[in-house]
C-alpha cells in the first residue's frame, strides 16, 4: 500500500473533553477518501489538525513520511496540503482572478524590492503566476468571470472559486470541507465531476461531507467517526453494509 497520509493514535482535547480520541487511519496516494459521521463527530477538528490550525494533544500525523505535528499552517501548505472550507473563505473585495492568484504565493520567488521596482524578473514571474491562475479558473469553469468582483458571484461559483484558489497552491492533497453544502442537486453533480477531474490530475482528495450520494459516488475509501472515535473504515459498499455505521449514522432517516 502506497501510504500517503497517516494518523497514529491522535487525540485532541478541549478543556478536558476529547473532540478526537485515539484515532488512527492511513490513505493511499491518488485516492478520494471521505470522512463521514454525525454532527459533532470530530470531522472538521480532524481537518484543522491536519492543516496545523490545531495541534494534537497526543499522537502523530505524517504526510509522505514527514511529521505534521508542530508544523504551522503555512509550512504544511508548502508540503503540499491545501483545503477548502464549508463556508467559502473568499476575499470579496478582490476579483475572481486576484483571489486565485492568492493561492500562487507559495511558488513565487521574486523578492519585495524586485517587485516594488517592477524589475523584468518580477514582471516575468507575475505573468507566469497569472497564467497558472487562469489555467485553474479554466479547470473550474470560471475563466469567463476572471475580472468580475467576487462579491457578485452566486454561492455555487464561490465554492468553485475556492477550489481554484486551493489548486493554485499546487497541492498533492486537497482537503475539502463539505463542498456540497448549500448547493442544489445540479451544482452538487458538477462538484462531483470536479472532484473526479481533480483526482485525474494526480491530486489526492480528502472529503468531509454530509451528502451521502456524493460521497458514495466519488469515494475510493471512507472513514466513519462517531463522537471523535474511529467507528469503521472501508469501501463505499462495505460502509453501506456495516451494521455499526447503519446504527450510528446511515440508518438515521431515509438517506
Amino acid at each position: 500500500m502506497d501510504l500517503f497520509l497517516e494518523a497514529e493514535n491522535i487525540t485532541k482535547t478541549f478543556g478536558g473533553v476529547a473532540a478526537i480520541f485515539n484515532l488512527s487511519f492511513a490513505t493511499r496516494k491518488g485516492s478520494v477518501y471521505s470522512v463521514i459521521g454525525p454532527n459533532g463527530a470530530g470531522k472538521t477538528t480532524l481537518f484543522n489538525l491536519l492543516t496545523g490550525i490545531y495541534q494534537p494533544t497526543s499522537g502523530n500525523m505524517r504526510f509522505e513520511g514527514k511529521s505534521l505535528v508542530g508544523q504551522p499552517p503555512h509550512k504544511i501548505s508548502k508540503l503540499g496540503i491545501s483545503r477548502t472550507f464549508q463556508t467559502p473563505q473568499i476575499f470579496l473585495n478582490m476579483t475572481v482572478l486576484e483571489n486565485t492568484l492568492v493561492g500562487c504565493h507559495n511558488h513565487g520567488s521574486s523578492g519585495f524590492f524586485s517587485g516594488a521596482l517592477s524589475l523584468p524578473s518580477s514582471r516575468k514571474e507575475a505573468a507566469r503566476l497569472e497564467e497558472q491562475a487562469m489555467e485553474n479558473l479554466v479547470f473550474c469553469g470560471l475563466d469567463h468571470l476572471a475580472n468580475r468582483e467576487s462579491d457578485a458571484l452566486p454561492y455555487g461559483e464561490l465554492k468553485r472559486l475556492e477550489v481554484a484558489r486551493a489548486l493554485s497552491t499546487k497541492p498533492k492533497l486537497l482537503l475539502m470541507d463539505e463542498p456540497a453544502a448549500g448547493l442544489n442537486d445540479s451544482e452538487t453533480g458538477e462538484m462531483g465531476e470536479l472532484i473526479r477531474r481533480i483526482q485525474k490530475l494526480g491530486i489526492s482528495v480528502m472529503l468531509v461531507e454530509h451528502n451521502m450520494a456524493l460521497v458514495m459516488a466519488v469515494s475510493d475509501g471512507l472513514l466513519v467517526l462517531n463522537y471523535g472515535e474511529y467507528l469503521a473504515e472501508g469501501t463505499p459498499e462495505q460502509i453501506q453494509n456495516n451494521p455499526k455505521v447503519i446504527e450510528a449514522y446511515l440508518g438515521m432517516g431515509d438517506d
